[in-house]
């Protein structure tokens, strides 16, 4: 019973992580890039107050159903657990060290005051999201495949 609880909350919670971090890749991206410096500064540090909070706590929860689940299992579905597990991983600790930064240059500036090199970092913070996007969709799917083997 534990062991289908444990499963059923990893799924979940790393569906709808990987779900959050899909959809600003799928919709935020594409508005930020039509936008001129000042709206998209603006809009980007809004976006950063409601998910910055939660999505490393959601990651961190994932890793450790993550890690459960690994312990649990056997074989194939072990192996695809711990592969995903280390792929969550991944993104926390590229997020910490690659986007957060950037992050903290409009975090620090007064909302409409966007930094000198805006639209570099923009750029720069889009590709890496776009690469964690893809890290976390292959996460989600190995979660999914383990579940099931």
């Amino acid at each position: 019973m534990l062991e289908t609880l444990v499963t059923a909350a990893l799924l979940v919670l790393s569906g709808i992580w990987t779900g959050a971090i899909t959809t600003i890749a799928w919709e935020r991206i594409p508005v930020w890039r039509r936008l001129d410096p000042v709206p998209r500064a603006v809009d980007f540090r809004r976006s950063l107050h409601r998910m910055d909070p939660t999505m490393p706590i959601i990651a961190v929860i994932v890793i450790g159903l993550g890690v459960t689940h690994a312990l649990g299992h056997e074989g194939l579905a072990r192996t695809l657990a711990w592969i995903a597990v280390g792929g969550i991983a991944l993104v926390v600790v590229g997020s910490i060290l690659l986007l957060e930064p950037i992050n903290s240059r409009f975090r620090r500036l007064p909302e409409g005051a966007p930094p000198p090199d805006a639209a570099d970092l923009h750029v720069r913070w889009s590709w890496l999201h776009l690469g964690r996007t893809v890290v976390a969709v292959v996460s989600l799917t190995l979660f999914v495949l383990a579940a099931l083997s």
